[in-house]
């Protein structure tokens, strides 16, 4: 007999094929993206490789750097068992930068785990995309998933950073959610939790409040990756709500409002998929401020 947790598994197990299904049969009907692989470098010298997901624009449009999460390389964005994919980013009108952040896939360098390295080759990521002739550099913006966060509320909090704003997709804010309790040890690379100087910057809800972007959150109430956890997603916005944001909002919220309770998304792929698309989409024309 199946366990509870077990059941669980099987049941997101199920819906993940299901979800894949549905969108890969929307991908054959939908219009062709075209994709151009482009090497970055980061500040420390390392070569990045990274692919850009062009639509069919008649005009400079908006573009997003998507983060992928844990140890993932870019072309997790290229699987239907992500949340999104880079193809369908662009489609939504935006042109879509994924890359292989530093020791992961094709690209140079070791591990951070969305650590200092990790950040600047997000920002070595909205560089490259502002010089596109293709791209309005004043509506470029960051998306990540999962442990993402990390690096990509990391990159838009630096002073310098040019990004519009950042959607955070059910990222883990801090040591303990990360390693839930200490339980999930490889995101510390060999740190004890104790090891401030390592884990700092690598805590969005310490980087959130510095944001001078808009920051959104999404999160279902079953997290993808540990069930019942929604302390992040609270954490998140209460330290965006204590910052100089233009404006911060979760879910289906209206904006700058740090509920309570909170109305969750469904759960589910395909429910995770329609809220990155609507949130996109009600983006498309928002500036850097």
């Amino acid at each position: 007999m199946n366990t509870p947790s077990q059941s669980m598994r099987i049941l997101r197990a199920i819906d993940r094929r299901a979800a894949a299904r549905i969108r890969s049969l929307r991908a054959i009907r939908a219009p062709k993206v075209r994709t151009e692989e482009v090497m970055l470098t980061s500040t420390a010298g390392y070569r990045l490789r990274a692919w850009v997901h062009f639509p069919d624009l008649s005009e400079p449009g908006p573009a997003v750097v998507l983060c992928p999460g844990i140890d993932d390389p870019g072309s997790v964005f290229d699987s239907f068992n992500c949340p999104i994919t880079a193809d369908e980013v662009a489609r939504a009108g935006f042109i879509a930068l994924r890359f292989d952040p530093a020791g992961r896939g094709e690209s140079w360098g070791e591990e951070d785990y969305g650590g200092p390295e990790h950040q600047d080759n997000v920002e070595q990521a909205i560089r490259y995309l502002a010089g596109l002739d293709t791209v309005d550099d004043q509506r470029i913006g960051i998306l990540s998933i999962s442990l993402g966060v990390a690096m990509a509320v990391g990159a838009a909090s630096q002073p310098e950073s040019n990004a519009a704003w950042v959607i955070d997709w059910e990222g883990p804010c801090d040591r303990e959610i990360i390693t839930a309790g200490g339980t999930i040890m490889a995101p510390a690379n060999g740190h004890k939790l104790t090891d401030d100087d390592y884990w700092h910057p690598r805590e969005a809800v310490r980087n959130v409040p510095k944001l001078s972007c808009p920051y959104i959150r999404l999160q279902a109430e079953w997290d993808h990756a540990q069930p019942g956890e929604l302390r992040h997603a609270q954490r998140m916005m209460q330290a965006a709500a204590s910052g100089n944001l233009p404006w911060i909002q979760i879910n289906q919220h209206p904006r700058n409002e740090v509920p309570p309770r909170v109305m969750w998304i469904g759960g589910g792929q395909l429910a995770a998929n329609r809220a990155i698309l609507e949130k996109l989409d009600g983006l498309r024309t928002v500036r850097r401020q």
